[in-house]
């Protein structure tokens, strides 16, 4: 890999350094992070902690290090849960500093990985006739063959092999592993209101999200059902990718065209902008500090992103017109990174599930560690498996020891990591969004 010059790698594009000194200097390595840092906690490793890669950053920034393989490695294999920013008594600005360096990390990919990622991230992604149709020949593979096609056609001997093409076919399985089951595709309606036309209810827009579209549509229209009962009106404006996935692998300028498109499609209003995906409303919710220098943008963003509820935080902020069906089985939640740390987001869903536990038999259990990540953070158990994998062990340990039969969460990134861990290990518990559960209650059949 070509070496780039000292300059180059301690100056961005506009001139300032790659990363604020001042930023870095605001960790104190007291190591109160420690506990709250899932790779650190599963390696052991200080290189693997935040403040380890806090360190790691400050030395290539103050160019007393070169910026090698083994640093890239230690930095990239960074969740980015944010838990560690929570904990931090000092106030450090974690998230900062991963957003100012990840643009310098995207930079040293292979040009091979960096066009295919880009590819997926401004070709693929934003594009959701593209994206269904893909999930409908991904159902249709699912259904008819799965991964068990390719011991047929090259062997046991060869999906064992060291040799490239065992490496190649086993990453496929890998993928597969992570890949729930595609439902078929049901399009959202453009616009709805509630029975009666309520005048006391709120107009919304829905953000559908790209990922929850195709994979986890019914929660969409759950969310739907769930604001109509309250009596708020819904509208699904045109949208895009919320950039989130482009953003956290350094390809800022693919998150800013995304957010500008997002910010033009939803209009200049004061309407709530609901979310059913904690990764989705945490980016959006970004859009005022991705864009606060752009001229044209700035002020747009800024309002933008004022808009943006969380389903949770929405429906919690509002009453719904008659009593919810009590839990049905013993159920734990999994609290998202991207709420409860990103967004600070944590009554509200609280809140929804104690409504539920409204029976003598107090079915909500508690998990150990539910804000802890469950090893998923968007494309991360794709491209670092392997410690993915330890994350969630740790997780699924947890989930476990509850007894529980259902795993509520509220992002699509944890309910894939969820269930793929959960079918690995044949557990007899379910994943759901919380909306799902929510869904359930309010419009189960009377007993």
């Amino acid at each position: 890999m070509e070496t780039k010059s000292h300059e180059e790698k301690l100056i961005s594009t506009s001139g300032t350094p790659a990363v604020n000194p001042a930023l870095l200097a605001s960790c104190i390595h007291c190591g109160l992070c420690l506990p709250a840092c899932p790779t650190y906690l599963a390696t052991g490793r200080e290189m693997e902690s935040p403040r380890g890669r806090i360190h790691l950053i400050n030395q290539w920034s103050s160019g007393h290090a070169e910026m090698t393989d083994r640093m890239t490695g230690h930095l990239e294999s960074c969740l980015g849960c944010l838990g560690c920013q929570t904990a931090c008594p000092s106030g450090v600005q974690y998230e900062e500093i991963l957003n100012q360096t990840r643009p310098h990390l995207a930079a040293r990919r292979s040009s091979f990985a960096r066009t295919v990622m880009r590819f997926a991230f401004q070709q693929v992604l934003p594009r959701y006739k593209l994206l269904r149709l893909l999930g409908n020949l991904l159902r249709a593979w699912q259904i008819m063959f799965g991964t068990a096609v390719l011991e047929t056609l090259f062997g046991k001997e060869r999906l064992q092999s060291d040799s490239a093409v065992g490496k190649a076919l086993n990453r496929l399985i890998d993928w597969e592993a992570f890949t729930p089951i595609v439902p078929p595709q049901v399009s959202l309606p453009p616009s709805l209101v509630p029975k009666g036309n309520s005048e006391k209810g709120a107009h919304t827009q829905l953000f559908a999200g790209c990922v929850m579209d195709v994979f986890y549509n019914h929660v969409n229209h759950a969310s739907i059902r769930l604001m109509l009962k309250q009596g708020h009106s819904v509208d699904v404006p045109k949208q895009t990718c919320c950039g989130a996935l482009a953003y956290h692998a350094g390809e800022e300028d693919i998150a800013i065209a995304l957010a500008k498109k997002n910010i033009d499609d939803f209009g200049h209003s004061s309407t709530p902008i609901v979310v059913t995906s904690a990764g989705c409303g945490a980016m959006l919710k970004h859009y005022g500090h991705l864009l606060e220098g752009d001229r044209e943008y700035a002020h747009k963003a800024e309002l933008f992103s004022k808009r943006v509820e969380d389903i949770t935080q929405f429906l919690g902020h509002h009453q719904f017109p008659d009593k919810p069906a009590p839990l049905p089985n013993k159920t734990t939640y999994h609290a998202a990174c991207h709420l409860a740390h990103a967004q600070n987001v944590r009554k509200e869903p609280a809140d929804l599930l104690n409504e539920l536990n409204c029976d003598s038999e107090n079915k909500l259990v508690p998990l150990v560690e539910s804000e802890h990540c469950c090893g998923s953070a968007g494309i991360y158990n794709l491209l670092n498996t392997k410690l993915s994998l330890k994350v969630l062990d740790r997780k699924l340990d947890f989930i476990e020891d509850t007894g529980a039969e259902t795993v509520v969460t509220t992002n699509p990134g944890c309910m894939i990591q969820l269930q793929a861990g959960i079918r690995e290990r044949k557990l007899p518990v379910e994943v759901k969004h919380l909306i799902e559960v929510l869904d359930e209650s309010y419009f189960s059949e009377p007993k």
